[in-house]
């Protein structure tokens, strides 16, 4: 059994885990998120019938992803911060909403410091 502290440690990985996973599962400026571009170059592509209504692979694998990580952020960290649920939905959806204008921001500002 853990000790408390380090309940805390393991749910702050699981909390980076999230955070990871909502990197690489979500569009960003581009359109397409890094999931789809890593399953397009090996030759898989993102979507299982291209043209037709089918399963978004990408999505398949990052929102199992997900939950497994938020369940498990919560469970280490429920004792410490009661609302860590809450608080840790509400993160992912907002953070899922804005990252498609955080990547537009990063790209403008690489633009303006090399051109």
């Amino acid at each position: 059994m853990l000790k408390p502290k380090n309940n805390v440690r393991v749910g702050w990985i699981w909390v980076t885990a999230c955070l990871m996973i909502i990197i690489l599962g979500s569009n960003h400026l581009y359109g397409y998120s890094f999931i789809d571009s890593f399953l397009d170059g090996i030759g898989i592509g993102s979507w299982t019938k291209e043209g037709k209504l089918g399963l978004h692979i990408s999505a398949v694998i990052a929102l199992p992803l997900l939950l497994f990580c938020f369940i498990q952020s919560v469970r280490y960290m429920k004792k410490r911060y009661p609302n860590i649920a809450i608080t840790l939905f509400i993160g992912i959806f907002v953070l899922s909403s804005i990252y498609p204008k955080i990547t537009e921001h990063v790209v403008r500002f690489s633009e303006f410091l090399i051109g």
